[in-house]
């Protein structure tokens, strides 16, 4: 598997935003809970959905579709 292209240049408040957002996804997506998948797994996929969710809506964008994401599994 190639190696993911490292996110530079970036605010201390956008990798804040970056690293509570993949936060949330840890605690609420469903594996987090149900353990098919380690916590790791989802940590991974966090930063895969940035990654391909930020060249179409920006990197604020996809920092919002992961908490969109995590909070809708919330209440699971």
């Amino acid at each position: 598997m190639p190696q993911a292209k490292p996110i530079t240049n970036l605010s201390p408040e956008t990798r804040a935003d970056i690293r509570n957002a993949v936060a949330l996804a840890m605690e609420y997506w469903p594996n987090a809970h149900l353990g098919d998948y380690s916590r790791q797994h989802d940590m991974r996929q966090a930063f895969r959905m940035l990654r391909s969710h930020a060249p179409v809506s920006g990197l604020h964008g996809a920092i919002g579709a992961v908490e969109r994401s995590a909070y809708s599994h919330m209440d699971m």
